[in-house]
This record gives structure tokens, C-alpha cells and sequence, in this order.
């Protein structure tokens, strides 16, 4: 894979923490944005055919299945369904047979910009090979395993009331559990990713007491307790995954 790849991927990436905290459909402001990050991401590129065939593609791939999550719920199959589309898309175009290249005049510029501004040699590492490899494992574990995650549990029937779109007032306290796990979740994926990365795998069993320790006296509700373990194990094989795959492409 290409450096031109993993970046696009990131940028893709990028655009799609607009759906961190949202459950439901996209505003048409949300929609908007995540266009305007992907079209800014593909201006480091060669412009040309298949940059404007790319280009239209992803808008209209963003744009259909925003239509569907407005028909069905829940969404998270969908956005996952959206990703893998996007991703097969980008395999394609930054492949040798169409071979999409970086905007090496754009490039030229901006190291010239570079004696001005420290801006523009931390966004030159950025786009180093490595530095995108791991980044995109990054992204991958806040947000697109939290969707994958949210889908899993959905389908093990383990979960909150609100999941199952009860508007009753337990559903309500359920809702607020729901989001302060996704929170949890979020930064214990994140540290988990980077102790495998960094080969520190005792900071991961570090997490887990401290995360038990929090919720030691909640335990003792079985339901809750099942449903915090079987979230625990499948974000911690999710980030573990994650930090695996980018180990092997670096």
C-alpha cells in the first residue's frame, strides 16, 4: 500500500468522527462537514480524471447511505457497510492501474511556507509513511471500533435499554451509561493500542484493575456486570487487533 493510500484513509477516517457521538442520522450541517474533510483531504493530490471520478464517488457513496440511515435503524451496520465501500474505492484508485499521486507542486509550496510556520513540517510527518500507518490505527480504535463494538453487543442482545430505543426513564439512565462506556471505551482502546504498540502489555492488565475498580460495587448487578465484561473483552480484542495489523504493515 501507498503513503497516498494511508493518507486518504485517514482523512476518510477523519470525517467519520463526526458520527463519535451520534447515533442517529447526520444533521445536513454533520453531512456537509464530512464532505468538506474529504474534499480538502483530496486537494493533496494530483488533480485530474480520476481525481474527479474519486471525488464524485465519495460524494455520492456519503450521500446514499445517508439516505438509508434515514429509512432504517440502528445504523451502525451501515456506517461500517460505508467505510469498507470507501476503502475498496481508495484500494482502486491508488493502485499502479490508476495510481492517484500526492500534489508534488502543493508539496513544493508548502516546504517553502515551511521557514515560517512549524505547521508544515509536523503535517510533512504526518504524511510519512509510518506516521499514517499509525495514525490510522488511531482512528480505527476511537471511533470505527466503537461502531463495530455498539454492533456486536446489539447482536449478543447485551446492552441498555435505550439501544433497543425505549424512551422510558431507565432507558433514560441507561442512554447516560451508554455514553459515558463509549467514553470509557474510547481512551481504554487508545491505551491499550499504544501499550501493544510500544510492546508495554502490563499497562494493559493496568487498565483493566483500574476500570474493575471503578466499577466494583455496580458489579453486583448481574445484567450490568455481564454487559461491562463482555464490552471489556471485545474493545480489548478490538484494540489488540488494531495494534497487531499496524505492527505488521510497519
Amino acid at each position: 500500500m501507498s503513503p497516498e493510500f494511508f493518507f486518504m484513509v485517514n482523512v476518510i477516517l477523519a470525517s467519520r468522527l463526526v458520527f463519535l457521538f451520534r447515533d442517529g442520522p447526520l444533521t445536513t450541517g454533520g453531512l456537509m462537514f464530512l464532505f468538506a474533510v474529504q474534499t480538502v483531504g483530496l486537494l493533496a493530490y494530483q488533480p485530474g480524471i480520476a481525481w474527479a471520478i474519486l471525488l464524485a464517488i465519495l460524494l455520492l457513496n456519503g450521500s446514499a447511505f445517508h439516505r438509508l440511515e434515514k429509512r432504517r435503524t440502528p445504523t451502525k451496520g451501515l456506517r461500517l457497510l460505508s467505510l469498507a465501500v470507501q476503502i475498496v474505492l481508495l484500494s482502486v484508485f491508488f493502485s499502479p492501474w490508476i495510481g492517484i499521486s500526492f500534489n508534488s507542486e502543493l508539496f513544493f509550496s508548502m516546504a517553502g511556507i515551511g521557514r515560517f510556520s512549524l505547521l508544515v513540517p509536523i503535517f510533512e510527518r504526518i504524511c510519512r509513511p509510518g506516521t499514517t500507518v499509525v495514525l490510522m490505527g488511531g482512528l480505527l480504535v476511537s471511533n470505527e471500533a466503537n461502531h463495530l463494538l455498539r454492533l456486536l453487543l446489539a447482536g449478543l442482545r447485551v446492552g441498555p435499554a435505550a439501544a433497543a430505543g425505549d424512551n422510558s426513564d431507565m432507558a433514560a439512565t441507561d442512554r447516560r451509561e451508554y455514553n459515558t462506556g463509549r467514553v470509557i471505551g474510547i481512551l481504554e482502546r487508545i491505551i491499550i493500542y499504544v501499550a501493544v504498540l510500544t510492546d508495554q502489555i502490563a499497562a494493559i492488565g493496568l487498565v483493566l484493575a483500574v476500570k474493575g475498580l471503578a466499577r466494583f460495587k455496580e458489579m453486583d448487578d448481574r445484567p450490568f456486570a455481564e454487559y461491562v465484561l463482555v464490552g471489556t473483552l471485545l474493545s480489548l480484542l478490538l484494540a489488540v487487533f488494531v495494534a497487531l495489523l499496524v505492527k505488521s504493515l510497519i
